[in-house]
């Protein structure tokens, strides 16, 4: 009788085959999970940049209004941006309720005079080194809009020149606007 030792049967051959195949699968799906959530957290990125780009743009010409009208920059602090575009956008709330926005979703808190953008995942932060879409650690991404100002290179003395949007520290009070 010759001997099995070395000899892998036909059953043990159609084991090992399914078992290298689910795993094979198993590497491919979980390969396809992290690409999907990786294009999501970019497309996120990306339409907060494009909704940001958009209140700026706005606040461009606003202040280009103001400038050509009485230059009073200051009694537009923390004036809602979302009012100044032709149609609010598909994911806005409005008026902030008591409660945080919904994950993906801004809204305005107008006791604060913030603009506040709740991100849907967890981690969200610009991938390339930019910081004009961080996230506080709680998860809120909260912005006001300010008059800029700039100095005059002949006496040094500063003036508004527009309107910006910038992030609102966490724990920081309302009125108090220095960049992060």
């Amino acid at each position: 009788m010759a001997s099995r030792i070395g000899h892998i049967g036909a059953d043990n051959r159609w084991r090992f085959q399914v078992a290298l195949s689910v795993c094979l699968l198993g590497v491919a799906v979980t390969y396809l999970f992290n690409s999907v959530e990786q294009v999501a957290q970019q497309s996120e990125r990306q339409g907060v940049r494009m909704m940001l780009n958009q209140f700026r743009s706005a606040l461009v010409v606003k202040g280009a209004e103001i400038l050509l009208s009485d230059g009073n920059f200051e009694q537009w602090r923390g004036l809602n941006p979302a009012q100044l575009l032709e149609q609010p956008p598909a994911n806005w709330d409005g008026l902030c309720s008591d409660s945080q926005p919904a994950p993906g979703r801004w809204c305005f808190q107008a006791d604060r005079s913030w603009v506040v953008y709740r991100p849907r995942t967890d981690v969200f932060e610009a991938a390339d080194g930019r910081d004009d879409l961080m996230a506080a650690a709680g998860g809120l991404m909260t912005l006001q809009v300010v008059p800029e100002y700039a100095r005059s290179a002949r006496d040094g003395n500063r003036r508004a020149v527009g309107l910006t949007l910038i992030h609102v520290k966490s724990g920081q009070k309302p009125g108090d606007t220095h960049r992060d």
